[in-house]
């Protein structure tokens, strides 16, 4: 009371002439100019006024919110002044209550995530408009996903759904003859024609494995006597060499050829029916024989000699048996010199056509200077053979017995990643098929099935032979479809438990949790079992894991292992390589790893080309340089 009093009197002595008449209803009264009172020291700011309880109503009465002290702008107490009063008289002061949401001073609050009308996540401000807490729009640089390799819609998939058949952006190629599944149909090649034509006309021909075969246009023939253009120059039985035209019928030419020095014979043109439509060309008359004079001053007698018993690539009847540059073979080698019969190398045959040396494709068509069936040199590979035909086999780096062990992720997720390791895993494996140094394994996981909902680990292929190891995969479809649970880290830890004395965690410590989410996901034993789970590394054998998944490195062990524990555990094994394959974004957990294994990471893709080029890498690797 003390208070309201002295408040009242402060107001009243300050403001007293500060009074402006007004007129309200039928009623002349006073009222007091609020800017002009001198308040005391907890009422330190104005702010737009307000009518409150208990003075509705009353017309002389006005009430004001002020700021609190030390001038919190959210705060507020109430002031209510009697203007009828003179001087005016302090009715009411309230307490400090919270009036507005948030500080007016303070525009931007705080930026927090928010979801856009489209689905997508984005950012928005919190703000402050005149002590109201208010939200900006949501924005975001997500959109629709697009195929253009990039995650447009931030879920930490890349062009999923997006990208066609080939895995490529944009439309599928079309088929095109250069002996390569263009349009990724499962065929090569397939219902490609084209126009193509001789000197006799026009024809089609189509494409096989890349080349344009038989074309069906009339072939060009070679001129003979028969009064057509065979050749189809326009000019008919031209240039016949010993033969004649049809007006010269039954007339013998002469038919000396070069080389023959000395010596002929003769061919004629002869009439096959009554009426002389047909027409035919007889053999060379036996006189076409060459000999030696016996004496440098003897003259050569036309009529005398003895047959060429050998047959040369001239384009002429050396023999005289009526036949020309017949049967006649020659060894050929293209490559550089000094790899003749070095490593693969091995040379080639020409043969003899119109005096031309060179070979038949497989088509029928004649190649000049083709030397069929020779092996040059080739880029060396690591797999026990002198494949550039320099004299080293590959590199001069005898490769030490090798025991390489796959760990792939078999979730459904993986599908395509997966076709393209299993296909590359092909490849790769068919140019080592006769290195006996090099064993081959497989760990797969997770694999599961719906009824009952399980996932497990599975040692699919333990160390063996290159044969038994692709005869394993007949009829195993890539992914599964798993979806959870991949259990790699475990693989990891399992395929070396039994060879390095650094495991921070024995397996015997270690299981498998039974059920694992909502509903129910069983992870079962491994394939074998936790107590059987051993490759079959050799012991004084190169060691080599290759890993591939589309996800950060996990554990479904119980207890969880720590990714710290796994490299610790590959760094101590003895002889040993670990290089791991995965998308961008789980690139520093599996690098880590790789780099702990004295090995390297690899970008994970769907395409086989660049997957096997990859593995070719490693390979490559292993035999240059050894452990």
């Amino acid at each position: 009371m003390k208070k309201t009093v002295m408040l009242m009197s402060f107001l009243f002595a300050f403001f007293g002439a500060c009074v402006e008449e007004r007129v309200n209803g039928p009623e002349l009264y006073q009222t007091v100019d609020i800017h002009n009172i001198s308040l005391p020291q907890d009422v330190l700011e104005w702010v737009d006024p307000m009518s409150v309880y208990p003075f509705t109503g009353n017309e002389c009465i006005e009430c004001q919110w002020y700021f609190c002290p030390p001038l919190d702008s959210v705060w507020q107490k109430q002031i209510c002044v009697d203007y009828c009063a003179d001087p005016p008289q302090l009715m009411h002061e309230g307490e400090c209550a919270q009036y507005l949401e948030c500080d007016p001073n303070q525009y931007l609050i705080e930026e927090v995530e928010c979801i856009t009308a489209d689905g997508f996540p984005g950012k928005q401000s919190k703000v402050c408009n005149k002590g109201q807490i208010q939200y900006t729009d949501c924005e975001t640089d997500c959109q629709e996903e697009t195929c253009n390799y990039k995650d447009d819609d931030c879920d930490d998939d890349i062009d999923e759904g997006q990208r066609n058949v080939c895995g490529e952006c944009g439309i599928v190629p079309s088929e095109v003859c250069n002996g390569i599944d263009d349009n990724c149909d499962g065929t090569t090649d397939e219902n490609l024609i084209q126009p193509c034509s001789t000197a006799c006309g026009g024809g089609y021909e189509y494409c096989n494995n890349g080349n344009w075969i038989s074309c069906n246009a009339p072939p060009v023939m070679p001129e003979v006597c028969d009064g057509f253009d065979n050749d189809c120059d326009g000019l008919v039985d031209e240039e016949l060499d010993c033969l004649c035209t049809m007006q010269d019928v039954g007339v013998l030419f002469p038919c000396q050829e070069t080389p023959l020095l000395c010596g002929q014979g003769f061919k004629t043109c002869e009439c096959a029916n009554d009426d002389c439509t047909d027409l035919y060309v007889t053999d060379c008359y036996a006189l076409c024989h060459w000999i030696p004079p016996a004496d440098p001053e003897e003259i050569c007698d036309p009529l005398v000699g003895m047959a060429l018993q050998k047959e040369d690539c001239n384009n002429f009847d050396d023999n005289c048996n009526q036949l020309i540059d017949e049967d006649i073979y020659s060894a050929c080698y293209s490559g550089p010199e000094g790899t003749l019969n070095v490593g693969i190398c091995v040379p080639g045959e020409m043969t003899c056509e119109k005096g031309v040396w060179g070979n038949y494709k497989d088509t029928g068509e004649f190649l000049p200077f083709m030397c069929k069936d020779e092996v040059t040199p080739q880029e060396e590979l690591c797999n026990g053979i002198d494949d550039d035909c320099d004299g080293i086999t590959d590199w001069g780096e005898e490769m030490k017995d090798t025991d390489v062990l796959f760990i792939v992720d078999w979730s459904g997720s993986m599908s395509d990643e997966a076709s393209a390791v299993m296909i590359s895993l092909n490849q790769f494996a068919q140019n080592f098929s006769d290195e006996d140094v090099i064993k081959w394994g497989f760990i797969r996981g997770p694999v599961g099935s719906f009824f009952p909902y399980k996932e497990y680990l599975e040692l699919y292929q333990n160390l063996v032979g290159f044969s038994d190891f692709l005869a394993s995969f007949a009829g195993l479809s890539a992914g599964s479809t798993s979806t959870a649970f991949e259990m790699l880290l475990d693989a990891i830890y399992l395929s070396v438990h039994n060879i390095t004395a650094t495991l921070p965690k024995p397996i015997s410590g270690f299981d498998w949790p039974l059920v694992i989410g909502v509903p129910p996901y069983e992870v079962g034993e491994s394939v074998p079992p936790l107590g059987s789970f051993k490759v079959d590394w050799r012991p004084n054998a190169d060691r080599v894991i290759i890993v591939f998944s589309d996800e950060y490195p996990q554990s479904y062990f119980y207890p969880q292992l720590l990714p710290e524990e796994v490299e610790q555990a590959v760094y101590g094994t003895p002889q040993l390589k670990l290089y791991t394959f995965s998308r961008h974004a789980h690139k520093n957990g599996w690098e880590k790893l790789a780099v702990a294994g004295n090995g390297k990471w690899f970008q994970l893709t769907n395409n086989p080309v660049q997957m096997y080029n990859s593995l070719m890498e490693i390979i490559d690797e292993i035999c240059k340089g050894g452990n």
